[in-house]
């Protein structure tokens, strides 16, 4: 793996991608700590406060709405492309485990119950979400981690958590100043977690994340098997022909539809 020092910021991004393939071609379980170096001299503008003590806010919310509510409990993110694939590995019960998502991706995955979590991918761009996004949840994470270790702050979310104090308005005011976060941001992530809320701050407190991925299968022929698989189910359960009319490929970007259509994308 070149391991060369980067001279620009697409070379620290190109670093970043090199490591963790480089990684994950390993059959063993790939530490996220791993990456954390390598994730925070990106300066990605999707995680500007990696090097920061302080919270990014954005980040962890970014973060949190696309990883399933399960992720504290959380260890192992196992990554196949198919139930062969987990099966030929070890993990051959993995649809009957349940069936988890987040609210801002698609992807089928499965939560043991305990600490693994199995995830469908299609593509080498599916790694490339992936990843970054355990490696910055982790390091926000394990933020408020190191901020939640004063007495006095710990007390007092242990008591959200259990209920004997209000979560109000007042109780998250108090939750931002201890944090060193602005209201709004507090109020912005207590919508993104729910009721769950208190509870992970709990667990926040309690450990940091030490997250780890295994990738079972990375081939070409990997890849292809599982999108034949999908087109061949895609295509028994449609009334027309479909291989014989044009396709288009939608994104989940609101805009994504209205451009094409409007001629906007060919100006």
């Amino acid at each position: 793996m070149d391991r060369r020092v980067p001279t620009t910021g697409n070379e620290e991004i190109e670093l970043y991608i090199r490591t963790y393939y480089s990684l994950l071609r390993s059959s063993d379980e790939v530490q996220i700590k791993t990456l954390v170096e390598s994730h925070a001299k990106m300066d990605s503008t999707l995680h500007v406060g990696a090097r920061e003590p302080a919270i990014d806010a954005s980040a962890l919310i970014y973060c949190a709405l696309r990883l399933p509510a399960c992720i504290d409990q959380v260890r192992l993110v196992v990554l196949g492309q198919s139930q062969e694939v987990f099966a030929r590995r070890g993990f051959a019960d993995v649809e009957n485990w349940q069936a988890v998502s987040a609210p801002a991706r698609r992807r089928r995955a499965f939560f043991d119950g305990l600490e693994t979590l199995a995830v469908y991918i299609a593509s080498r761009s599916d790694i490339d979400d992936i990843v970054p996004i355990l490696t910055a949840y982790q390091i926000e994470w394990n933020k408020l981690h190191r901020l939640l270790q004063g007495a006095q702050l710990r007390t007092f979310v242990a008591q959200l958590a259990d209920g004997a104090i209000a979560l109000d308005d007042d109780a998250l005011a108090a939750v931002a100043a201890g944090l060193g976060m602005a209201l709004e941001d507090v109020r912005r992530l207590n919508v993104v977690w729910g009721k769950s809320f208190a509870s992970k701050l709990g667990q926040a407190a309690a450990a940091p994340k030490r997250f780890a991925v295994r990738l079972l299968a990375g081939s070409l022929v990997d890849y292809r098997r599982a999108t034949s698989m999908w087109w061949q189910h895609l295509s028994a359960g449609v009334q027309y022909d479909v291989e014989q009319r044009p396709m288009y490929f939608i994104s989940s970007n609101m805009h994504s539809l209205v451009n094409p259509l409007s001629g906007f994308a060919l100006r």
